[in-house]
C-alpha cells in the first residue's frame, strides 16, 4: 500500500560508526528517532586529502521552479534531469539505521538492517549563500536519492532509499566515475520491518517509544 515516498529515517545511537575504506567516521550528533525534512542531520562529504567529515546539513532545499520542498531524487535519472545533474558532483552520504514507510491506514513501518547496523542512503547536497546586512551565511541542504525497492519494502511502497553497499562508500563520494557503480547497483539486501507507533507522524515527535512494536491491520499487508 502506497502513502509516502522516504520522508522520515533514524539514528538511535549516539556514536554510530560509519567504516569508509581505511576511514572511520563517527556519528556524534546526538540519538534521533523521527528525522524530517527542514531538520538538520548529519551527512557524510569528503574534506582534504582524500579524508572525510561528518557535517550537520538541513534536508531538503527547494528548486526556484518549484512550490514544494524537494526531499528525495529519482536515482534512475539524477544523470539527466538539470534539477540534479548540476549537482552531480556534490555527493553524500547519509547515515542512518531505520527508515520508515507507511501503509494506507498511516501506520509507520519501520526498517532496519539485521542486527540493527548501521547504513548510508546516497544523496546529493547544495550551499547557498545568502547576505543579509552584509554578513554572509552558508547553508548546506540535501536530499536523499531513492530506487526501486526490495522485497521487503515494496510491500509497503513502490520507492525506497538507495542504500549504498557498505564497500562502496568511498566510491559514491571519490571524484572517480565509479560512483554510477553505485546508482547501478544499490544495495538490496532484504530488511526487517515492524510496525511502530503513529505518534511518529507528528513531525517533531522524538524519543525511544516512538519505535516501539505496533500492530497492523492484516488486511494492509
Amino acid at each position: 500500500m502506497l502513502y509516502d515516498m522516504c520522508a522520515r529515517y533514524s539514528i538511535t545511537k549516539e556514536g554510530l560508526v560509519i567504516q569508509i575504506g581505511e576511514y572511520e567516521i563517527t556519528i556524534n550528533f546526538g540519538t534521533r528517532f523521527n528525522i524530517a525534512p527542514t531538520q538538520k542531520a548529519p551527512v557524510i562529504i569528503p574534506s582534504t586529502k582524500g579524508h572525510y567529515q561528518a557535517v550537520e546539513m538541513k534536508w531538503g532545499w527547494q528548486p526556484a521552479w518549484s512550490k514544494t520542498l524537494l526531499i528525495n531524487g529519482q536515482s534512475e535519472t539524477v544523470l539527466d534531469k538539470p534539477t540534479f545533474k548540476k549537482f552531480i558532483s556534490n555527493r553524500c552520504l547519509i547515515p542512518a539505521d531505520g527508515f520508515y514507510e507507511w501503509t494506507a491506514d498511516k501506520t509507520p513501518i519501520r526498517f532496519t538492517k539485521p542486527h540493527d547496523e548501521p547504513f548510508c542512503f546516497a544523496g546529493l547536497y547544495l550551499e547557498t549563500v545568502t547576505q543579509p546586512q552584509d554578513v554572509e551565511i552558508k547553508e548546506q541542504k540535501f536530499i536523499i536519492l531513492t530506487t526501486t525497492p526490495n522485497k521487503t519494502v515494496g510491500r509497503f511502497h513502490d520507492r525506497m532509499p538507495l542504500i549504498v553497499k557498505s564497500g562502496h562508500y568511498d566510491w559514491w563520494l571519490s571524484e572517480g566515475g565509479m560512483f554510477e557503480s553505485v546508482l547501478n547497483f544499490p544495495s538490496k539486501e532484504e530488511l526487517n520491518w515492524c510496525p511502530v507507533q503513529r505518534a511518529l507522524n507528528k513531525v517533531g515527535s522524538e524519543g525511544s517509544d516512538l519505535i516501539r512494536p505496533s500492530q497492523i491491520q492484516k488486511d494492509l499487508l
